[in-house]
């Protein structure tokens, strides 16, 4: 019987890893119903296989990376008692932890490859996000191609699969197909206009390049960078779109950089809605402050001439990033949230990559760097798509890492 389940278990694992990039952009959120699946598959694998389980202390840092979230809301949770929402990003994160455990103990018992599934999910799941793109764009004559989602959300989700299919490429027998899905994903951030993420796409080839400098090939990275500049030349030279995206920007930053920072109704409310989370979090700094008293404080900061009107009242005071909505909204528990979600599994791959050269782990540290970037400008994992994503990407690649950890110390003991 537990033969049986662990194969069942197996093969949950290896269809959730293609279905859910493939879907992630071309359905309705139908990526959730894999992620779903494979955290309840993942608990019956547990609690079949509780007599051989071990807890060691890498254990405890992922641990801690998929639950300091859902724990750091938990106090201004009780504070408000009038809604839940504090744990939306947290708690889709402490779901997946069960994946984890599941995956990372059938790696180290199974020495079986998922890598493949997981890259042609990959390359099928940007093919089909150009698809959607092109045809919104083209054919409906949108102005920002969004899928089923926002169009930033696309934006987001299309630069983390191009990334995903570029680390990926380097060492695979489908680099070329990798690389085409690099290029298709690409194509399909561009024609979100989101700028979040179009600006993500150098910052992260600028990572990749420091983090490879020592075995990095100059021609294949110089190659990249050139054709990237000459596709956003051509695209700013040819696409109305596109060109009109880029002045906005630049007559924001001109704006603000004036002093009129009410005239750059984007970024210009961005730094505003950023003012008002500090006064928040100045006001609540141990565990942050509930929404309707950042709304009643942003309205004294605009009666106070602090703050514009428009950006006054956005609901719930949101912060329109990750950062500054995690610090208004939890406080010091907020900051420790930031740490643990994004940049500790980062030091966790980044780790071991320098000590093994890991593939899993390179691909896991621009993956998280991605959403570090991203979460600059928005307010990504709790969107509900994108935090499930992170959560069950996240339970993959640290599994992989644990595994590679585990067969490693084996090695040394024999």
């Amino acid at each position: 019987m537990t033969d049986k389940y662990n194969s069942f278990f197996k093969n949950t694992v290896l269809w959730s890893l293609f279905f859910v990039p493939a879907l992630l952009l071309s359905t309705p959120n139908y990526s959730i119903g894999f992620i779903v699946l494979t955290i309840l598959v993942s608990v019956c694998y547990l609690t079949h296989n509780k007599s051989s389980l071990k807890f060691d202390r890498f254990d405890f840092l992922v641990t801690t990376c998929f639950s300091f979230y859902f724990i750091g809301a938990i106090p201004v949770t009780v504070e408000d008692l009038t809604t839940t929402r504090y744990f939306q990003g947290g708690g889709r994160l402490l779901l997946c932890l069960p994946i984890y455990f599941a995956l990372s103990h059938y790696l180290k018992e199974s020495k079986i490859n998922i890598r493949k599934h997981l890259e042609l999910g990959v390359i099928i799941g940007s093919a089909t996000a150009l698809t959607v793109a092109v045809y919104q764009y083209y054919f409906l004559s949108m102005l920002r191609v969004d899928g089923f989602l926002f169009s930033i959300n696309f934006g987001y989700l299309s630069c983390s699969l191009a990334f995903l299919a570029f680390t990926f490429s380097f060492n695979s027998k489908r680099k070329w197909w990798l690389i085409c899905a690099f290029l298709m994903s690409i194509i399909s951030v561009n024609l979100t206009f989101t700028r979040g993420a179009v600006f993500a796409i150098p910052l992260l080839l600028l990572l990749y390049t420091t983090i490879q400098f020592k075995s990095i090939n100059n021609k294949a990275l110089l190659g990249v960078a050139l054709a990237l500049s000459s596709g956003c030349y051509l695209t700013y030279m040819h696409s109305d779109n596109f060109k009109h995206r880029i002045n906005y920007t630049i007559y924001e930053f001109s704006n603000i950089a004036a002093g009129n920072i009410n005239q750059a109704a984007s970024s210009g409310d961005r730094l505003q809605y950023w003012f008002g989370a500090l006064e928040a979090f100045k006001k609540s700094p141990l565990i942050g402050l509930p929404y309707h008293e950042r709304e009643a404080l942003n309205q004294e900061l605009f009666l106070a001439g602090k703050m514009g009107e428009r950006a006054a009242n956005v609901s719930r005071g949101h912060a329109h990033s990750q950062y500054f909505e995690m610090l208004a909204s939890n406080g010091l528990l907020g900051i420790i949230s930031i740490v643990t979600t994004l940049f500790l599994p980062f030091m966790l791959f980044i780790k071991q990559h320098v000590s093994a050269r890991s593939d899993w782990a390179l691909t896991g540290a621009m993956f998280v760097a991605g959403f570090a970037i991203f979460g600059l400008t928005e307010v990504p994992l709790t969107a509900n798509l994108i935090g499930s994503y992170y959560g069950f990407m996240l339970a993959v690649f640290l599994a992989n890492i644990s595994a590679e950890k585990y067969h490693w110390e084996q090695t040394l003991k024999q």
